[in-house]
């Protein structure tokens, strides 16, 4: 026999998961009576958890006898909080794969709605629709490109009182270390927030500052690892309209490590044995463009030239040649020759016994 805890928690799972306006009484009384296995003397037992769920203020009811409804209140106490399964599934995700892309003040007023999700999903362990959303919560995940580098440690309260002065457009004081060897004492500043940006593994906030005219200047970017304190002052500056993230990420040559004006690159693409490149499956521009040629093929892409670019190509080196354009090629041929300065006393050669016709590593993707 249930007790009456476990006849209150089914009443709950039954309408969270399977939401809607509000629940007739003999058809919930059903539902939970089949749920649990209870036999028809023990209907009185699922009146006494309508009953006391009402004055906990889980429930609310309307209506007298047959007639009588039933809603879940999403005003309850926190253990009350019980959503979907749909929606308990699309809220464990979130806070797994958006962790600071959320202020803190918004992912405090989730964190009921966290914990009533990993209730639900916690709940009906045979449930098959519980079983696939806890499942999925395996099935998915989010790497970076490339060697998994660690990133530099940012302390959480920096985190915190950005998201802070971000979300409530307030001024914030830092000290900041730049980037630059000569300047070995920390700079200070007094700056507004109006985006942040993760690249890499790398976070950025992209501020303004008062100019001595009084005017705010052009955005700029500091990075949050090169922090040293942080302070919230308020409403000190006042955010200018206009700003557009999408079009500062565009235009902005930092994020992309210095780009340069777009021109046509022009690559010869080697393809050894079996495995063909991944530049077949990525594309580096959409008038991408490849001509197919004996052992590999030409491709053809409008690009800026960058140094996000160049380590992409020196990374493919052994691949990839550079025909054009001149300025890259020079430059490509350059880092390759200081590279292979630094080996050159190592008497390698290739008859070494391995197999150089194995499947390209690539930041691209993997082989398969």
């Amino acid at each position: 026999m249930p007790t009456p805890a476990e006849v209150q928690r089914a009443v709950l799972d039954i309408m969270a998961s399977q939401r809607r306006d509000a629940w007739k009484s003999p058809e919930l009384k059903q539902a939970v009576m089949a749920k649990l296995g209870m036999s028809g003397d023990q209907e009185k037992d699922v009146r006494r958890a309508f009953a006391a769920l009402e004055e906990q203020h889980y429930l609310a009811g309307e209506g007298n006898g047959s007639a009588r409804q039933w809603k879940l209140l999403a005003n309850g106490p926190a253990a009350a909080v019980r959503p979907s399964i749909d929606l308990s599934l699309a809220l464990l995700k979130l806070r797994q794969l958006a962790r600071h892309h959320l202020p803190n003040s918004v992912i405090g007023d989730l964190e009921g709605y966290f914990e009533g999700a990993a209730r639900v999903l916690r709940a009906n362990p045979i449930d098959s629709r519980s079983e696939s959303a806890l499942a999925w919560m395996g099935k998915t995940a989010r790497l970076d490109a490339g060697y998994p580098l660690i990133p530099p440690t940012v302390d959480e309260q920096i985190f915190e009182t950005i998201w802070a002065a971000l979300y409530l457009d307030q001024t914030l004081f830092v000290r900041y270390q730049v980037a630059a060897r000569e300047i070995t004492q920390p700079k200070e500043y007094e700056v507004l927030p109006y985006a942040i940006v993760e690249k890499g593994s790398f976070w950025y906030l992209v501020v303004k500052h008062r100019r001595s005219s009084g005017k705010q200047g052009s955005p700029w970017l500091m990075r949050l690892d090169r922090m040293l304190a942080v302070e919230n002052r308020g409403f000190v500056l006042k955010r200018e309209p206009g700003f557009n993230l999408q079009a500062f990420i565009k235009e902005e040559k930092a994020l992309e490590w210095f780009a340069s004006t777009p021109e046509p690159l022009v690559l010869r693409v080697r393809e050894r044995g079996s495995v063909p490149s991944q530049f077949r499956s990525v594309r580096l521009s959409d008038d991408q463009c490849i001509t197919e040629e004996e052992g590999g093929f030409v491709l053809t892409a409008t690009v800026a030239p960058s140094i996000a670019l160049n380590n992409l190509l020196l990374e493919r080196s052994p691949f990839v040649e550079v025909i054009a354009p001149a300025s890259v090629r020079r430059e490509i041929g350059r880092l390759l020759r200081e590279a292979a300065s630094l080996y050159a006393d190592d008497g390698c050669n290739d008859g070494d016994g391995v197999d150089h016709t194995a499947a390209q590593p690539s930041s691209l993707g993997s082989a398969a």
